[in-house]
């Protein structure tokens, strides 16, 4: 099965006051945490033998772009990031794979999310009969492919809440710990 892992890593930090990506947390930037976790659960996820995964960053900013590029994932360019995270969910969509069944969407600003709960989330969704997972709380959040054209269709900065706000019946949730879920969106959150 094709999985596409979508890393989001767009945002303006308006909230934190600067781009709160490129800030350093614990030695390197802020967004690069996600990202490895990521990375590790993709690798995880294809060792497995159930799952053919691609990873997907979708990003305005060149430096996390060529990182992306480093790690081998595709890096896909965002000039549309002014709309909010419904840009990034677009382009991320449009860049997976063709064949991809399952589309997976991580926030760059969760740097505390294990690979463990990653490869938890896309495992709980496959053994259950419902079309999204997502963790209680927040992000991740996981599709199967028949809500595609939906998440191509998505508008504003509410992101795939939208769509799990119409669909409570297909909606699978998962419990993750308090500290993995914790965002960065202001500066004493670094500390």
């Amino acid at each position: 099965m094709r999985l596409a892992l979508i890393y989001m890593a767009s945002g303006f930090g308006r909230r934190f006051g600067s781009n709160k990506l490129l800030i350093p947390l614990e030695g390197q930037p802020l967004y690069r945490h996600g990202l490895q976790h990521l990375m590790e659960a993709a690798g995880r996820l294809e060792s497995s033998g159930r799952f053919q995964t691609s990873v997907i960053v979708a990003s305005q900013y060149e430096e996390i772009l060529e990182y992306a590029r480093s790690l081998g994932a595709e890096a896909v360019q965002n000039p549309y990031s002014a709309e909010g995270i419904t840009a990034s969910i677009r382009l991320g969509t449009k860049g997976a794979p063709a064949d991809a069944e399952l589309y997976l969407y991580f926030v760059a600003d969760q740097p505390y999310l294990s690979a463990e709960s990653i490869v938890r989330l896309v495992e709980g969704l496959m053994e259950s009969d419902r079309g999204i997972g997502c963790v209680k709380k927040g992000s991740p959040c996981i599709f199967r492919v028949k809500y595609r054209e939906e998440l191509l269709a998505l508008a504003g900065d509410r992101g795939g809440r939208q769509i799990i706000r119409c669909h409570p019946e297909d909606v699978w949730e998962m419990e993750v710990s308090e500290e993995e879920l914790r965002d960065i969106d202001l500066p004493e959150d670094l500390l």
